[in-house]
């Protein structure tokens, strides 16, 4: 624990003297939660690249259409 920072009942939690944030002390779920942002971001850009591939291909097949 830092000199300001104090004790709160929680023993995974600390209080930031100076701004008076709650600040998470263990460190298995922070990890476990960049890991789930990290993944979704993941997610999300997956989405969005599958998007962007599927309006090429309706725009392809409406050429396709067109020409015939």
């Amino acid at each position: 624990m830092k000199p300001n920072q104090l004790r709160v009942k929680n023993e995974h939690l600390v209080r930031d003297t100076k701004s008076g944030a709650l600040l998470s002390t263990d460190r298995d779920s922070i990890l476990a939660y960049e890991k789930r942002k990290h993944d979704v971001r993941l997610q999300k850009d997956q989405i969005n690249r599958l998007e962007l591939e599927l309006s090429d291909l309706k725009e392809l097949v409406s050429k396709l259409i067109e020409k015939r």
